[in-house]
Parts: C-alpha cells; structure tokens; sequence
C-alpha cells in the first residue's frame, strides 16, 4: 500500500499571537490554553528542556496547583501533574470568551457541522484532529459526503469484488480540502473501499441513514479565527432539511425525538478572514462526539 502524505494547506493556522499575560495560579483556578498553533507541552520540570508528559491543546482546560517558577505554572490536566508555560495560559471566567451568535451565524455553524454528525463521523475513532489526520477517514468522508449530498457524482453498475457503486477521485480531494483544510492523495483504501484506476468502489446494499444535525449550545472565540462550539446531534434517522440548521438545541429537541442517547460534541473551526458571517473558507481542525471533549 502506498504511503499517504496529509500535507496541512491552512498556513495561517501556524502562526502564534502574543502573550496574553499572568494568569491566576491559585490552587484550583482553571486555566484556558491560548496564543498556540495546536497544544503546548505539559512538562515533568519547569523548564523547556525537561521531559514532555502530555499535549494540551488548544482551548483546552486546566487546574493551577499553586505553584509557579521559572515562567512556568504547574497545572493538573486528565490525571496528570506537570509544568506548563504561563504565557499560554489564561484565567477561565465566567462566561469567559462566550459569543453571541446572529441567526444567520447560527445557521452557518449549524449547517458546517452537520456535515460531519449526519454521517457520524468520528463516533467510532473517537475524535479528530488536523495534525494527526488519518487520511483513509479523511476519504471516507469525503465519499460519505458525496452519498448525503452529491448523489448525481455516484455511478452505479456491476463491478468486481460485488461491488455495485462507485466515485471518480477527483471528487474526494476537493471535499478533503474544503472541509478539513488538507490535501489527500488519491489511492488509499478506507475500510470497506476499494480504490481502482481513479474510481473508489464499494458494495451499498440497504442505504445510509442519517446519523443527524448539529445544534449548537455554546460558542467561544480562541483568537481571531478559530472558535470552540459545543452542540447536540439531533433527527437521527429522521428526515430534515436545512432548515433545521437555524434551531436552538430546545427547538430541535421539541421537533425531533431524541435518537438514543442525547449526543454532544465539541469541536474547533477555522473560519478564516470572513469570519462567522462567511463558511467559504472554513475548515474544522478539532471534533469530537461524547468522548474526551475538547
């Protein structure tokens, strides 16, 4: 099998802001990681040089254990102990960084994310991340986005292995990138996908069924770009339109039953200069469904 290379398209999101400050170290003070391009270090000493033990990313939550040296806060994080550099973190208030949202605003990131619950993705790996992208799962959605949206590129027939549908590749890698950011070759083999002479085939015996949308429930804005949203997956096998993208998750829950158990996720999107207001160039860097949420 040949090697996939992911290559990151979203140069922008490499750059650092300045500082923001001293934060509070007082035992049991939350603290926010800020001012990265990813995650910081959690460190064994306080010093830059001392032993990594952990990634926190960006966005995420920390607690202060009292003690500072050396530019270093010491912070407890998932059940581990360690030194974290101050001037990556910052004080969480209340209600720090929330953003109110206009209806149209909603209705984007309403919509941008149900593109990814409407098919489950990630319910099974658990989460997502731009700078440890699997491209075989970068594929499958892109094939799975084609199936919900883009019916009209699927051709069917009888073709081997009992294979009976199958997608040109050049509709994969534009999806990849608009979606996510990043540039896929063509030929990797997602689980249950065959790849041959630039077609992905695979069997499709009783359909797909829609897995659900997105409702949001809380926005914070990390930097100039980027936001932390929280949302609720709602209609899950139910049929919807877009719509459903303008709900608030009490809306949504009046006007869908709840499909099993109620499913929140969080996730990091890349708005770029347009901002809220513009999902054109948009691309999600984290996610996550009712697992180690962000």
């Amino acid at each position: 099998m040949k090697k996939l290379i992911v290559c990151v398209f979203l140069l922008s999101l490499l750059a650092c802001a300045s500082a923001l400050g001293e934060v509070d170290p007082e035992p049991g003070t939350k603290l926010r990681v800020v001012n990265c391009d990813e995650y910081i270090t959690l460190r064994e000493a306080p010093d830059t040089s001392a032993a990594a033990l952990a990634r926190l990313p960006l966005g995420a939550e920390a607690i202060a254990l009292g003690d500072e040296s050396n530019g270093f806060v010491r912070v407890a994080w998932r059940g581990q102990s360690g030194w974290a550099l101050e001037s990556y973190l910052t004080t969480v208030k209340e209600k720090g960084g929330a953003v109110e949202l206009t209806d149209a605003q909603r209705y984007n990131l309403n919509l941008f994310l149900s593109n990814f619950t409407e098919q489950g993705f990630c319910r099974i790996e658990g989460g997502y991340s731009y700078d440890w992208a699997d491209p075989a799962q970068l594929i499958r959605f892109a094939i799975d986005h084609c199936w919900f949206n883009r019916q009209s590129k699927l051709e069917w027939g009888d073709y081997f292995n009992g294979n009976n549908v199958r997608l040109p590749e050049d509709q994969v890698a534009p999806i990849v990138t608009k979606y996510f950011g990043l540039t896929v070759k063509a030929s990797h083999e997602p689980p249950y996908i065959d790849y041959r002479n630039g077609y992905y085939y695979w069997e499709e015996t009783g359909g797909h069924t829609s897995d659900g949308f997105a409702s949001l429930s809380r926005v914070e804005k990390l930097d100039d770009y980027r936001y932390r949203v929280w949302f609720y997956i709602y209609g899950g096998g139910e049929t919807w339109s877009n719509e459903v993208c303008y709900y608030t998750p009490e809306q949504a829950k009046n006007a869908y039953p709840v499909y099993g158990a109620e499913l929140e996720g969080c996730a990091v999107v890349y708005t770029g200069q347009g901002g809220l207001d513009d999902r054109s160039d948009w691309a999600l860097t984290r996610y996550a469904v009712n697992y180690d949420i962000w």
